[in-house]
């Protein structure tokens, strides 16, 4: 089998068949939706997949936009994930300032809308070199929601979607270097609905205030941050949390019942568990001082990423073999004019690369995948900073560096799962691998059985911008 033929026609075909996947891209650009919203992206991502002789099975783990789309049989079985949620009030323009669609609609500021259609290419360019080249293989490409939520690959783990997969190849934009990141950290989100008393303001005695029991429990997780470790600069054990739901706009009024929203970051699973405990007896704690109920709603948890080298090589030297992103001059102008308009250092999009599983990544529910079978992503920098989640990554990703990037990941992607087939030595050592770092640990997910997926979580904010962002 000669690989290098292959990979000819894995370039020649994403380079003849990228419009379409453009066209998903800019279809997401110009109607992001948040997360466990994606309806209309995954109507058109499921609708290429089957154009492609893929079956689709849409609907999966109790979740409408979450999907499986499965070609050929036999061993190799390569996964390829798809996301394809937006994030809120990141409406933002083609622009090198600051410039929203629609102020507070939702934005592309993680680059899902290249993300999810470069993995689809790559799994469909797989498929069309199977055929041509008689490869032996399984391709299994996951739409998997709200992954800014960290929601959907936990419950489709727990329903076992993933269980007949042997490798995951997955990637990510990024900014300032290339990379195959080392682990990500663990990760909850959990919901604390305290239940008080009303009363009137002048005569508060009367009441059991919900908010002071909500504020008792942000002082008390305040002072629990100094007894756990800190974790690192890259990959900090931190604990978030707001206030969604105060109970009432009115101060003369004791509020009857508030929300408190935590989530949690956490170098290992077995150190968030503990800390989760305690951040859970905070909120007891406060409910027993103000006289208060508290009902705790996990809304979901991940493990942390386990590490593979071996496929964090594999998919560094495709990335190497095949280049950087070509960047035009005119392209830098406007990246270096974004970074002076968020008042940063204008250095365009900088293309270094650094050696695989050197660097940790941020937060991400695909580190369910990597408990199950061995997982290599890769975060190329394609996009300008100062950091994601911000309107300038949105206005690059709409732009033509955004159509390019689309292009670039599905072939490295495809390029690692051709290595796949032709190299079963290497999928050995991956597993090897991944046995050697889980030891005597198994997966099992963190959320309990009798907990549904948040299936309406950011409907009512998405109906106000449906169509309009």
């Amino acid at each position: 089998m000669d690989r290098g033929i292959i990979k000819k026609f894995i370039v020649d075909w994403v380079n003849e068949n990228q419009s379409e996947f453009h066209e998903l891209s800019q279809f997401m650009f110009d109607n992001p939706e948040l997360p466990m919203q994606e309806h209309d992206a995954t109507k058109l991502a499921v609708n290429i997949a089957k154009k492609h002789g893929f079956h689709v099975d849409l609907g999966v783990a109790d979740m409408p936009t979450a999907f499986v789309c499965t070609y050929g049989s036999g061993k190799p079985s390569i996964g390829f994930s798809v996301e394809l949620d937006a994030l809120p009030g990141l409406s933002q323009k083609v622009s090198t300032k600051q410039e929203p669609v629609n102020a507070g609609a939702p934005g592309h500021g993680c680059g899902h809308c290249l993300l999810g259609p470069g993995a689809l290419m790559a799994g469909i360019a797989l498929k069309y070199a199977a055929e041509k080249f008689g490869l032996v293989c399984t391709i299994k490409i996951f739409g998997t929601p709200g992954e800014e939520n960290c929601v959907g690959k936990p419950f489709m783990a727990r329903a076992g979607l993933f269980d007949d997969v042997d490798v995951f190849l997955d990637w990510h934009p990024s900014f300032g270097i290339s990379f195959s990141p080392r682990s990500t950290n663990a990760f909850f989100s959990k919901l604390y609905k305290f239940k008080g008393k009303t009363a009137h303001g002048n005569s508060p005695w009367h009441g059991k205030s919900a908010l002071d029991a909500a504020m008792l429990m942000g002082h008390a997780v305040e002072m629990l941050r100094e007894h756990y470790p800190p974790g690192t600069e890259a990959a900090a054990n931190t604990i978030n949390y707001t206030f969604p739901d105060v109970g009432g706009g009115f101060p003369n009024i004791v509020p009857e019942g508030t929300t408190a929203w935590y989530v949690g970051r956490f170098n290992n699973t077995e150190l968030m568990l503990d800390v989760l405990e305690r951040v859970d007896n905070c909120a007891r704690g406060a409910a027993l001082a103000t006289g208060t109920l508290v009902e705790m709603q996990l809304v979901t948890a991940v493990h942390e990423k386990i590490p593979n080298e071996t496929l964090a090589q594999l998919m560094h030297d495709n990335y190497l073999e095949l280049g950087h992103l070509p960047i035009t001059d005119d392209e830098q102008l406007f990246s270096k004019a974004m970074q002076k308009s968020a008042g940063n250092e204008e250095v365009g999009i900088v293309q270094d690369v650094v050696d695989p599983s050197t660097v940790d990544g941020g937060v991400s529910d695909i580190s369910e995948y990597s408990w199950i079978a061995p997982l290599g992503t890769f975060w190329p920098s394609i996009v300008p900073g100062p950091a994601l989640h911000h309107w300038a990554i949105v206005s690059a990703s709409g732009s033509s560096i955004g159509k390019k990037a689309v292009n670039l990941a599905a072939k490295f992607l495809a390029y690692s799962g051709i290595d796949i087939i032709a190299k079963p030595e290497v999928l050995t050592a991956a597993k090897n691998e991944l046995k050697e770092r889980l030891g005597n640990r198994t997966y099992n997910c963190l959320v309990p059985e009798d907990i549904s997926p948040p299936v309406d979580m950011n409907k009512e904010t998405m109906e106000r911008y449906r169509y309009k962002a």
